[in-house]
Order: C-alpha cells, then sequence, then structure tokens
C-alpha cells in the first residue's frame, strides 16, 4: 500500500486531488479486505464440509440429489419462515440478529450441500469420480461462473439453489424413503 502511494505524487494543496487520491486508496484497501473476507470464509465453508459436520452436508446433499423437487417446495415455507420473523421481531436488534446468524448457518449448510451436489454432477457428466473436496470447489466455481450473468444468475439460478437447499436441509433430516418394491408382497392364491 504503501508502494503505491509513494508513486503517486498527490499535491496537498489542491484538496479535490487528495479527496480523490484518499478515496482511491480506500477502495483499493476495501476491495482486499472483500476479497480476503471471501477466501477465509469459502476456506472456512470447505473445512465445515470435510472436517467438522461432513456426515451432515453429505446426508443434506444427498437429499438434494434423491429429491431435488420436494426440496424446492420445502424451501419457500423455510424461507417465508425466516422472512416472517424477521419482520415480527424487526424492533429488536438482538433477535433479528440471533435470526439472521441462524439463517446464515442454514444458509452455508444449504449453499456447501448444494455446490457439493453439482460438482458431483459435473464430474458425472465428465465420466470421472473425484473427490468431496474437488465437487465442492467445481460447485462453488458454477456458482461464481452464474453470478456473472445477471439475469440468469442472480434472478434463476440463486433464488432457486436457495430454496432447494434450505429445503434440503429439512429433508435431509427426515428418514429416507423405502423402496416401493420392497414393501409389496407377492399376490398369495388361496389353494382349492
Amino acid at each position: 500500500m504503501e508502494a503505491l502511494m509513494g508513486m503517486v505524487v498527490v499535491d496537498a494543496s489542491n484538496s479535490q486531488d487528495l479527496q480523490n487520491h484518499i478515496m482511491n486508496m480506500g477502495a483499493i484497501a476495501l476491495s482486499s479486505i472483500v476479497g480476503m473476507i471471501s477466501i477465509v470464509s469459502l476456506l472456512g465453508i470447505l473445512a465445515m464440509t470435510l472436517v467438522v459436520a461432513p456426515n451432515a452436508t453429505q446426508r443434506i446433499s444427498g437429499a438434494l440429489r434423491e429429491r431435488n423437487v420436494a426440496s424446492f417446495f420445502a424451501g419457500i415455507p423455510i424461507f417465508g419462515f425466516f422472512g416472517l420473523t424477521t419482520a415480527i421481531v424487526h424492533k429488536s436488534q438482538v433477535l433479528v440478529a440471533a435470526n439472521f446468524l441462524v439463517f446464515g448457518v442454514i444458509l452455508i449448510l444449504a449453499y456447501a450441500a448444494a455446490a457439493e451436489d453439482i460438482g458431483r454432477r459435473l464430474f458425472w457428466a465428465c465420466g470421472k469420480e473425484g473427490s468431496r473436496a474437488s465437487h465442492l470447489a467445481s460447485g462453488w466455481l458454477v456458482f461464481a461462473f452464474a453470478a456473472c450473468f445477471p439475469v440468469l444468475g442472480w434472478f434463476v439460478i440463486l433464488p432457486y439453489v436457495t430454496l432447494s437447499g434450505l429445503g434440503s436441509v429439512v429433508v435431509g433430516m427426515l428418514p429416507p424413503r423405502k423402496a416401493a418394491a420392497a414393501e409389496m408382497k407377492d399376490i398369495e392364491f388361496p389353494e382349492k
């Protein structure tokens, strides 16, 4: 940062130049901080899904993979629930912060499971296996690429991934469905 400041000669007598210089340096510093926070949070999500809660994210990802339509429709009331609780407790800063914290933790699990599912499908389409870390990383790259397209990425892909990921958290807690063929018995004919 000091090297950048040394490269630019600013005339301190002109307050407009000084203000522009300070604003530019602030923008560079803020961009660097946001970039570092993004990298740290992605590494935290990777560590959470691989080390802290691998079974939970795998179960949620499996629910999203096996029952994606049910997960999407289960995510709508969950999103509505958090929106409603925020509207109800909006006067209490502590309750709003707690609501956003709980929603953020659930959303991180949902996005991690969705990224792992998308990465697994991407590797499957290429005919490769891959590890959970590679599935997660490739899924996050797909999310980042989708965010580059404002209309499609922001208004189609992001809401779909958010709602289906939130729903898969609930659907993943439910016991798995039993196969219909395993429950059906053969028809028995009485002997005469």
